[in-house]
């Protein structure tokens, strides 16, 4: 694999406990944008998941949808002025697994039922999903 794999709760073990099975959550949404986004402030400042959290709940009202919801995560998205990306793929035929998705640079990245975040050829996520196929995406930074 190209991309490595580090775990991360991206912000959330700053508010909560995230020590037990229990204690994880369907965020992946909220995780992969605040450490895509803010990768370094929630860290300082441990609001940046709240934030991130915030406003995407409010999307999710206003949508009578879940935060994790691929409308929602657009539309935070295209208020954000972050355009999406089309899946990458082999010479047009087989898409690239996240952990050899070929890009440089700071990703939203949508699997089947799943967001995450690849940092500088490191995923950030609270599971190893290298192996899933990698379909829309955001280009953040880089």
């Amino acid at each position: 694999m190209k991309n490595k794999y580090k775990k991360s709760h991206g912000g959330r073990d700053e508010i909560v406990s995230v020590k037990y099975k229990k204690d994880l959550t369907n965020d992946c949404a909220i995780r992969s944008i605040n450490l895509a986004t803010a990768p370094d402030t929630w860290k300082k400042f441990g609001s940046g998941y709240e934030i991130k959290r915030n406003s995407l709940f409010e999307i999710a009202k206003e949508l009578c949808r879940m935060p994790n919801d691929d409308l929602v995560v657009d539309e935070y998205m295209k208020i954000q002025g972050i355009k999406k990306q089309s899946p990458l793929t082999h010479h047009g035929k087989k898409k690239y697994k996240i952990g050899n998705f070929p890009l440089e640079g700071t990703y939203i990245i949508r699997c089947s039922g799943h967001w995450t975040c690849l940092r500088d050829g490191v995923v950030l996520d609270t599971w190893d999903c290298r192996e899933w196929k990698a379909q829309s995406f955001y280009k953040v930074s880089g």
